[in-house]
């Protein structure tokens, strides 16, 4: 969600509506933005919009709220003006740019009329695109200069940190260095950029620095008062995509402002993979996509057709036309800043949000269920009410691990990996396997735990993932472990007994050996002739592995082989 405050009477205004408006029917023509108004303060002309959406950074603003709104009010149909003619402004990308923030867009706007309501309102509007949207300036951040003091080409690369200008706000130069280290937006954005090295710089032809992005704009260039008509747009970051939805949000709102929109071409490196040798920015063409009436109507079923459904979505500020009429084929435009159309289903929401959704009918249903607990979570949490009534606490571990805690630490080989689960492409190594067990886990918990009092008495009823026949299989586990200095194998022997008299089954204990357990302290737990688990004293090498001190037993059971556990007519939850 994202917070703006706008002007009554400036809404009432671009939206044509009378004087006597209330609060209520703003806040249902809001509701077509999906923003709602959270608070309002007439008196002092001030209307507090909560935004429910967080991909549509285009009506995290007065104008693109009411540009939305105009469409369903019948002021403004179809696709909002995104043409533009060449500014003649250049930016030359240098390839030493390319590791730190390696993109840009820009656009020039001229003929505005600033005074201090607008040069807020704009403020806002890049404040709120810049930390949700932007990632606090980390993936985008927006730039707004005087264009009548900058010469042709403007050059975006890498300077020394030794390098100086006049950052906003201060009347003294400053080197770099120095900005992020003393000046109060340096010191909270420092974290977007490199703690060694050189840093981003934009500069015009004529030397004059614009800023040090995503810092900080310069105190002459960069700064818009009531006297500034023409600007340049530019906006920096991390991703390709993102930079250019900003920039054709930002451009958007001042050409709703009367401002003239220019073209900005951005030179970049010929080792650019992600992005042509030059882009003329923003972008002056819609977006296509081709929607099937049939696809719409089996979504929504509201009877619509395919001149309709060009009706709505032109309130939508969309453009469309029948391409096919026989194949029920329309095809849409859409405008730059639109970034949450991926898919039909996204005009379809359009289509709807357009149509009202109170006039939709309800409708019966055709199957009437009722939702319940399935047997098999109603048996996991039966089994979890017995080991919480032994005493033990119920502790809750991820399922995606590092491998070392499921081999190395239990005393296995580095080559028993191969018989994990592995992730293709994992964030991290500590979330790099599925779980196969989770007794490992357990003694994971306790080892970030000694600091603790003992003894600790711990369980968890959870899925592992295992391989069998090829095929991935998730099954249900049981383990316990028991850690303090009277701890022995006599006392997790309890648990197990508790357990299995609890769910009326029978089972046997076979000696065995195990890396993990004492040797004559171990054992495998038989129910129905099938091996289901294991019970024992946990070795004192593997103890150490995890540095953990205190003596430790510990039991692991597979309840999808607890052959005759049919928990769910044993215990019913209300």
């Amino acid at each position: 969600m994202v917070s703006y405050k706008i002007s009554y009477i400036d809404v009432l205004a671009s939206l044509k509506l009378d004087s006597d408006t209330s609060i209520d029917e703003l806040d249902h023509l809001f509701s077509f933005a999906k923003c709602e108004i959270e608070d309002h303060d007439l008196s002092d002309d001030v209307i507090k919009i909560d935004c429910k959406t967080s991909n549509r950074p285009d009506v995290w603003s007065v104008e693109g709220l009411t540009r939305e709104v105009k469409g369903i009010l019948g002021l403004e149909n179809g696709l909002a003006d995104i043409s533009a003619e060449p500014s003649g402004y250049i930016i030359e990308v240098d390839s030493n740019i390319s590791e730190v923030r390696p993109f840009i867009a820009a656009s020039v706007v001229k003929g505005l009329k600033f005074d201090d309501f607008l040069i807020k309102q704009i403020m806002q509007l890049q404040e709120k695109v810049d930390l949700s949207y932007g990632r606090r300036r980390k993936r985008s951040s927006i730039g707004v200069y005087n264009i009548n003091m900058i010469e042709s080409p403007i050059y975006y690369g890498l300077t020394p940190r030794t390098d100086t200008f006049v950052p906003l706000g201060y009347t003294k130069e400053m080197s770099l260095d120095s900005i992020l280290k003393e000046h109060e937006k340096g010191q909270e954005y420092a974290f977007t950029l490199p703690t060694k090295g050189p840093l981003p710089i934009l500069k015009g032809a004529n030397g004059v620095v614009l800023s040090l992005p995503p810092v900080i704009n310069s105190n002459d260039v960069g700064r818009v008062s009531e006297e500034t008509t023409d600007v340049l747009v530019e906006v920096t970051g991390t991703n390709w995509e993102v930079v250019q939805v900003v920039t054709a949000v930002v451009t958007q709102a001042l050409r709703d402002r009367g401002g003239k929109v220019s073209t900005v071409e951005i030179v970049y490196p010929e080792d650019y993979e992600t992005v042509s040798s030059s882009v003329i920015t923003p972008r002056t063409t819609p977006y296509e996509m081709e929607i099937l009436v049939d696809d719409i109507e089996g979504y929504l079923n509201l009877g619509l057709t395919a001149e309709e459904i060009i009706d709505l979505l032109r309130k939508r500020r969309f453009e469309a036309s029948i391409i096919d009429k026989k194949a029920g084929k329309i095809l849409v435009q859409y405008p730059p800043y639109r970034v949450d159309i991926l898919h039909w289903a996204d005009i379809a929401e359009d289509i709807v949000i357009a149509f009202d959704y109170t006039k939709i009918e309800p409708t019966e249903w055709s199957v009437v269920t009722t939702g319940n607990l399935s047997p098999r979570t109603v048996s996991e949490n039966y089994v979890r009410d017995i080991l919480a009534g032994c005493a033990l606490q119920e502790v809750l571990n991820f399922t995606l691990v590092n491998p070392e805690k499921l081999t190395t630490l239990m005393g296995k080989d580095e080559e028993s990996i191969s018989d994990l689960v592995q992730i293709a492409n994992p964030v991290s190594i500590n979330y790099s396997v599925l779980r196969n067990r989770l007794l490992p886990m357990l003694l994971d918990f306790l080892a970030h735990n000694t600091h603790f009092e003992y003894p600790q008495q711990l369980f968890e009823v959870g899925e592992a993932v295992v391989m069998e026949d090829g095929k991935l299989k998730n099954i249900t586990k049981a383990a316990v472990i028991l850690s303090g200095t009277e701890v022995s194998f006599e006392q997790v022997h309890s648990i197990l007994e508790t357990l299995t008299t609890r769910t009326s089954l029978s089972y046997e204990l076979e000696e065995t050996v195990a890396k993990e357990f004492i040797e004559g302290r171990t054992a495998k737990i038989i129910i129905a002739g099938k091996e289901v688990g294991m019970i024992g004293e946990i070795n004192p090498a593997i103890l150490e592995k995890w540095q953990i001190d205190m003596p430790t037993a510990a039991l692991e059971v597979d309840l999808s082989l607890f052959a005759t556990l049919d928990l769910s007519a044993m215990v019913t939850y209300e």
